[in-house]
């Protein structure tokens, strides 16, 4: 919200509307000059729209000032404190604890870097940030904040350390002028890569410069230029350098080398799930191209690609992944018989019908069934089948996003094996809501978006079982229930209830058969209703 701030007409409109609710509703008399120009004068507003006065923007901005010049020392102190710590190999600290205790506590300090610092970022972390900062710039603050936190668990690491001692080798002469300029390259490259990054973001100035000035925080965009253009993880292939160049070896310097460099490894997996559910599918396309931390020439990765749809044999010599479909469908009906009741004369459309098979289930039953779906070839394999079937079926190349047909024009939607497709959902949830009339129903399934889900279905289902095509599903796509229920009702319904499902057992062909299950953490289907 643009803020009226050092604007003096607004800010004096503010004032007079809020006196005038008080006249009004007090039955007062006008107030003085004064008093109106002092109210006005002194009419701010925050962030959030709710108006603030000038000496509480004062005091916020003096707040955020101090917690940039503590964010600013900490940095360069943890920085100063690790870059000195990992020159003498670890060896010169004020640790001073005795064996064995000091293994204990050296353990302690290194384990608390990378779990710290990975649970901050989480959506268990993110709310013990905001509270970091008081609560009305807690939320802007929250990136100054997490590198207050950081700076410091940096020093607690390098400066409480507790030497073992042992001295294994110090470069000296000539291979000691080396080694250093090896160190030193190490580090020039980590600043490279924080500022192809985004300094103002990697150091914590984003968070209290944003509330200094009253505004929100502008978050650099995805980074892509620079180092990132080479390697997905530069500022983690860069630090872990800075952990095998030193010029002094130690077991201790062994030791955290080998623990931190095994979370640049790891943690970045972390990082890359939270870039897909913020960019979306333009991440999902530089992931494909750039590899993750070594520059090495890779294929391309496939992903939530569906491009086997168009060549699909769909109703004459199905593959197995297809079977599978197929034995779907009558689980599906279990639970949306029950919530229809009679389809027979409903309109009904299929969205995303492939190669028909809901749709021939939905003919069956006497609707009215009309069904599309972006991959021409499923269309025609769908449309083949209803002929040779003499099926009263009306197929059509279309997609969720822009449907070809007037609002309220449907009964019931049907939605199956789709949203954890789209990459724009809120936007094919309001096209289905615009055209189901109102009291309509909209009737779905969909993944979960969990580990376990995301192992079961692409590393058993698809690599390993072969159940369904390899590459056609991208776990950062999957929606987890709370997700869509806030979606939907965004979108204009009122949700119902959900219920799990899954295998139950095996038919004569060794293939899966379906049944409601208690779960829905792996796969779940629901139904929503739209608004009167």
């Amino acid at each position: 919200m643009e803020t009226p701030e050092g604007r003096p007409e607004r800010a004096l409109a503010y004032g007079r509307d809020v006196i005038a609710g008080v006249r009004k509703s007090w039955r007062l008399g006008p107030f003085p000059a004064r008093s109106l120009l002092s109210v006005a004068n002194e009419a701010c507003f925050d962030m959030s729209g709710i108006p603030v006065s000038t000496k509480g923007l004062r005091t916020r901005r003096a707040t955020a000032i101090a917690y940039g010049v503590a964010c600013h020392t900490l940095f360069a102190v943890g920085v100063g404190t690790m870059i000195v710590a990992m020159f003498f190999g670890m060896s010169r600290s004020l640790g001073r604890i005795v064996m064995p205790w000091s293994l204990v506590t050296n353990a302690l300090l290194v384990a608390q870097f990378p779990i710290l610092h990975s649970l901050l970022v989480s959506e268990v972390g993110a709310p013990l940030l905001k509270r970091l900062a008081p609560a009305a710039i807690g939320s802007r603050m929250a990136t100054t904040t997490y590198v207050i936190v950081a700076s410091i668990q940096v020093f607690l690491l390098f400066a409480l350390w507790t030497p073992s001692g042992i001295i294994w080798w110090r470069a000296e002469g000539v291979m000691l002028g080396l080694m250093t300029g090896l160190y030193a390259g190490a580090w020039l490259l980590l600043l490279k890569a924080i500022l192809d990054a985004g300094l103002s973001l990697q150091i914590g100035f984003l968070g209290w410069w944003a509330v200094a000035n009253n505004r929100a925080p502008a978050f650099p965009p995805m980074p892509v230029t620079g180092l990132f253009r080479i390697v997905r993880q530069p500022i983690y292939v860069a630090f872990s350098l800075t952990l095998w160049t030193v010029p002094t070896w130690t077991p201790d310097q062994l030791a955290v080398a080998l623990a931190l460099t095994t979370y640049c490894l790891v943690g970045p997996f972390f990082k890359e799930q939270r870039f897909r559910r913020r960019f979306g599918q333009p991440f999902l396309t530089y992931m494909n191209q750039v590899p993750y931390w070594l520059p090495l020439p890779r294929p391309p990765r496939k992903c939530n690609d569906l491009s086997i749809y168009e060549i699909a044999d769909w109703w004459g010599d199905p593959a197995r992944w297809l079977r599978t479909l197929q034995n779907m469908v009558p689980v599906r009906f279990d639970f949306f018989d029950p919530i229809v009741g009679e389809w027979r004369g409903k309109k009904v459309l299929d969205l995303g019908c492939g190669g028909g098979f809901m749709a021939v289930a939905l003919a069956e039953r006497g609707a009215i069934v009309t069904g599309i779906d972006p991959a021409k070839g499923a269309i025609a394999a769908a449309q083949r089948h209803a002929e040779a079937n003499q099926l009263e079926i009306s197929y059509l190349v279309s997609s969720g996003e822009s449907m070809p047909f007037a609002e309220g024009f449907f009964d019931i939607v049907v939605c199956v094996d789709v949203l954890e497709h789209v990459e724009d959902l809120q936007n094919v949830l309001a096209e289905i809501r615009r055209v189901l009339r109102p009291g309509g129903l909209f009737l779905f399934d969909t993944i979960n978006r969990n580990p376990l889900a995301s192992f079961l279905i692409v590393t058993m289902a698809e690599k390993v079982m072969r159940l369904l095509p390899r590459g056609a599903h991208d776990p950062a796509m999957f929606i987890k229930p709370e997700d869509l229920v806030r979606n939907l009702r965004a979108a204009g319904f009122d949700v119902g209830r959900f219920v799990g499902m899954g295998p139950r057992g095996l038919n004569r062909r060794l293939e899966f058969v379906f049944a409601l299950l208690p779960t829905t953490v792996i796969q779940y289907l629901g139904y929503a209703k739209t608004r009167n």
